[in-house]
């Protein structure tokens, strides 16, 4: 057992602190992710669980405005309008690959800085991953409307604020001059 430990922590970061541990072991579960987002949409419907009906008030097609291409072609549904049978959540295909493809991408970046964290540029990068990603499902759940709240959209929110609070409360203590 012990031979198998030291073979693991080989591959581990190897620096003073636990943030590079965090942040590796946030990035392992990030590729995991990925790889379901592009195996299977469950995951996804259970995050992003908004309704959404055609929108109403978009003019009709015409040479100069096509409703399909718009961003707003769908709103939300209404409690009077949930039963309507176009309701539909805003997952698709598409949108699955292009989560798994950033999520991954992120992942990338934050194995790398786990390894790297006394570079300032590198620490800087990752810090911004969790930054955006906190926007991402902020705005979401805020601005959008495709997700609610409950624990698929609540472990995102707590991982990134984490990220984000020790990062920036340990800067001098992992960044060399």
């Amino acid at each position: 057992m012990d031979g198998l430990l030291d073979v693991i922590k080989a591959y581990l970061p190897h620096s003073e602190g636990y943030l590079p541990y965090y942040m590796f072991g946030l990035s392992v579960i990030a590729v995991g992710n990925s790889l379901q987002n592009y195996l299977t949409l469950h995951y996804s419907r259970r995050l992003y669980n908004g309704q959404f009906v055609p929108n109403p008030s978009l003019p009709v097609k015409s040479a100069n405005f096509e409703p399909e291409d718009s961003t707003s072609k769908l709103s939300p549904a209404s409690t009077s309008n949930t039963k309507d049978g176009r309701t539909t959540d805003q997952v698709t295909p598409l949108a699955a690959r292009l989560f798994g493809t950033y999520t991954f991408i992120s992942a990338i970046v934050r194995i790398y800085a786990s390894y790297n964290l006394h570079l300032a540029p590198v620490y800087n990068i990752a810090l911004w991953t969790y930054i955006v990603a906190l926007f991402h499902f902020g705005s979401e759940w805020a601005v959008y409307r495709t997700a609610y709240i409950g624990p698929p959209i609540l472990f995102p929110f707590f991982f990134a604020t984490v990220g984000i609070l020790w990062m920036t409360s340990q800067y001098n203590f992992y960044v060399q001059a």
